[in-house]
């Protein structure tokens, strides 16, 4: 996207959020966002660094990890876990700087996955992971035409961007939807998830694995279900806007 495009689509975020939130006319069931609900972390004494691992590992979530990788991913979820910061884990510092857990997968700051090829991109690098899961996702029709995007997946037509005030997280959200809907129908137990810290990222989980970890990991440094992650993004959007 270039610089154009993206200061034409902040200002109609803007004028999105002042006609629908600051104008005395707006009816108040259409000009307020829902927030979400801040939790906040249990970590105590009761659950060490090795019990939180263990636990995970007792979950599965480790079942799909290298085993060469499965010491670097288990140290560095311990060693946040710890000190109570965030559920991150390590990832390759060299091109092209994907993640040693096969759950996670960058984003960057959504720019990527929503320019032309980025979707595709995304599906090829998650594929390995869901073939694991018995999951292929067959894609054709990738389609931009006048800043709408959509592709057929498995037969399925799914829509990627067609203009909303989450930008570049539109797509983000969409993909993830969209990958979602192909694991229940494949009747997976996993999901994706998202989380912000610094960059955007995808995290697959079982909804097992997600209870737990949302017990010792407050709201904001944790991932989120899709329609969580979407309220928050409106939310702050809104909150800069409203400054």
């Amino acid at each position: 996207m270039n610089r154009l495009k993206l200061y034409l689509s902040f200002i109609l975020t803007f004028i999105y959020f002042y006609s629908n939130g600051n104008t005395s006319q707006s009816n108040s069931s259409h000009d307020t966002i829902p927030k979400i609900k801040k939790t906040t972390s249990k970590i105590t004494s009761k659950m060490t660094d090795k019990g939180f691992i263990e636990k995970l590992t007792e979950l599965g979530y480790f079942d799909y990890t290298e085993k060469d990788k499965l010491r670097i991913v288990q140290d560095s979820l311990a060693s946040r876990f710890s000190n109570n910061k965030i559920f991150f884990t390590e990832y390759n510092r060299n091109p092209p700087f994907q993640f040693y857990d096969s759950r996670f997968y960058s984003c960057g700051d959504g720019e990527e996955l929503y320019e032309e090829g980025g979707v595709i991109a995304m599906i090829k690098e998650m594929q390995p992971f869901l073939s694991k899961l018995g999951v292929q996702l067959n894609y054709s029709n990738d389609n931009y035409l006048n800043n709408q995007h959509s592709i057929i997946v498995n037969g399925t037509t799914y829509v990627l961007a067609k203009g909303s005030p989450l930008m570049w997280g539109e797509t983000i959200q969409r993909y993830a939807d969209m990958v979602n809907a192909e694991l229940v129908k494949n009747d997976s137990k996993e999901q994706l998830y998202l989380l912000t810290y610094e960059n955007e990222y995808m995290v697959f989980m079982t909804t097992e694995q997600y209870k737990f970890v949302c017990e010792y990991f407050s709201s904001d440094k944790r991932p989120l279900t899709v329609a969580e992650w979407t309220t928050k993004t409106l939310n702050e959007l809104y909150n800069s806007m409203s400054r």
